[in-house]
């Protein structure tokens, strides 16, 4: 089941959310227990399997950090072993599910064998519950007064508004709000500003990223067909689809949390704003940016044992970053040109210490913000490709691919969109038929544009009681402009569309 979906919109959400509150009234555990049923549910719902790897998974992590806060609750060395043991277990469950044909495949081609695939299903969201899952062993082991029940811990595993992409929650996060009795009751208010975040998030996806991916995956599709614009198109309009898209998930998240009155944690913050990769990285899928720091930066040392190693630390954590993101060598190659950008950020800071502070010019901001936009852009073609050398063959394209008209697989699906059907009978000067792809063209500048200047969907939602107590009638209005544009993105649901993080 997704957030852009019928299904769920007009059944899931209201039912949940419903009898969430409703069972509260009557018993805050029924409550509790109704939320983890509703949670089952909502991932069963897209194939039951996914439950038969999930529920032992869950159960076997309980059973360890309760172990460890009981059974071996004074004992350090044990407690340690055990909170080895599950990671261990958490990172071979996730590699056997979704890294064994890559493993296969390179073993093929090294020792010149023949191994079949495997062809597994990956479960859904175990790319996000594995990370998890890893930081509450870690947790525990840390902290022997940490304490909750499977119950809690199971709703924590399982929260459906968070569990297929995140934000990665920590439990210190998650479960004070769980247990606060003030948030099992109705709030009008914060509700209200649940829903105007979820309905960014689903105009994100349904009116920008699903629109744009009809144009990357139709050049995508006739690769060998396009030239050097149809590249740079393609380059920039996954650059926009992956954030709307992966944004706007995050969005819907963090509103469905607070219709559930629990507050989940930022995961962008206008990354296309940044001036360096440091910032971008500050900005972007800031969750996972605190996880890897948090748990596999500072445990090999961070920047505690020298230069070198601070170096080697960094570059390491992004190879992994880039190889948890997918089994295939170009997600790698992703992930080592960040690792790349972010020591040559360090060596320049570090060769820059004590420097004479000077206020920096609008000019040489603007510049470090196209810089950072294009390096990026360009490190998300490996992304985006299917493998190495297509990525390779894009970024190609761009040098030597020839800047005649954009062939027309780029746009032809796009412009059958009803919302670009209406610019183009406002076309009066004719460009779409003189040059192919101009209101696409149009429509990248103008996102590219919104993406560096505009306030994101935090800020337009923050403060909002303060903004309620402030003016009655601007609240009203915020929620009949919300209204309308949830009915936009409805009756714009042309078919349930998956995210590009589905399968991370």
């Amino acid at each position: 089941m997704v957030f852009n979906s019928y299904v769920f919109i007009f059944l899931m959400l209201p039912i949940s959310i419903a009898g969430y509150y409703l069972i509260n009234k009557l018993s805050c555990k029924g409550g509790q227990i109704f939320l983890l049923f509703s949670s089952l549910v909502f991932i069963g719902y897209m194939n039951t399997a996914y439950l038969l790897v999930l529920i032992p998974s869950v159960l076997i992590n309980y059973l360890i950090i309760y172990m460890m806060n009981h059974a071996f609750k004074t004992k350090v060395g044990h407690r340690k072993v055990l909170m080895i043991s599950g990671i261990v277990f958490n990172v071979l469950l996730l590699a056997v599910f979704k890294y064994c044909d890559f493993f296969i495949d390179n073993i093929n081609v090294i020792f010149k064998k023949d191994i079949a695939f495997l062809h597994l299903l990956m479960p859904l969201g175990i790319s996000f519950y594995t990370f998890k899952q890893i930081s509450v062993l870690a947790d525990y082991h840390k902290d022997d007064n940490l304490s909750c029940t499977l119950l809690e811990y199971g709703i924590y595993m399982t929260f459906y508004p968070q569990f297929t992409q995140g934000p990665i929650v920590l439990q210190s996060e998650f479960m004070p709000q769980l247990r606060d009795h003030e948030r099992k009751k109705w709030d009008s208010v914060y509700a209200s500003k649940g829903l105007c975040r979820f309905t960014l998030g689903l105009a994100k996806k349904v009116l920008i990223a699903d629109t744009i991916a009809k144009a990357v995956d139709g050049g995508y599709e006739e690769l060998a067909e396009v030239n050097a614009l149809g590249a740079l198109v393609l380059i920039l309009g996954y650059t926009l689809q992956i954030y709307f898209d992966f944004s706007g998930y995050s969005d819907m998240a963090i509103g469905l949390g607070n219709l559930f009155h629990i507050d989940l944690p930022e995961n962008f913050d206008s990354p296309y704003k940044a001036r360096s990769i440091d910032e971008f990285w500050d900005r972007w899928h800031i969750t996972l940016t605190r996880f890897f720091t948090r748990y596999v930066y500072i445990p090999m040392g961070g920047s505690r044992k020298g230069e070198v190693r601070t170096y080697v630390n960094v570059f390491i954590v992004f190879l992994l970053s880039g190889l948890w993101h997918g089994a295939e060598w170009s997600f790698v190659i992703w992930g080592a040109l960040h690792g790349v950008a972010m020591l040559i950020s360090r060596m320049i800071r570090e060769k820059a210490k004590n420097p004479v502070k000077k206020a920096e010019s609008r000019i040489t901001g603007i510049l470090k913000n196209v810089g950072i936009f294009v390096y990026v852009s360009i490190a998300w073609v490996f992304f985006r490709a299917r493998d190495t050398k297509e990525a390779i063959e894009v970024i190609t394209k761009v040098f030597l691919g020839g800047f005649d008209n954009m062939t027309e697989y780029i746009y032809e699906m796009f412009n059958k969109t009803v919302e670009i059907s209406w610019l183009l009978r406002l076309d009066a000067l004719g460009l779409e038929d003189k040059l192919g792809g101009m209101i696409l063209i149009l429509v990248l500048i103008v996102l590219i544009l919104i993406c560096m200047l505009a306030p994101n969907s935090r800020q337009m939602t923050e403060n909002w009681q303060d903004k309620v107590t402030v003016s009655v009638r601007g609240y009203a209005v915020s929620i009949i402009i919300t209204g309308l544009l949830f009915a936009w993105c409805v009756l714009s649901l042309s078919g349930v569309t998956s995210y590009v993080y589905w399968n991370f």
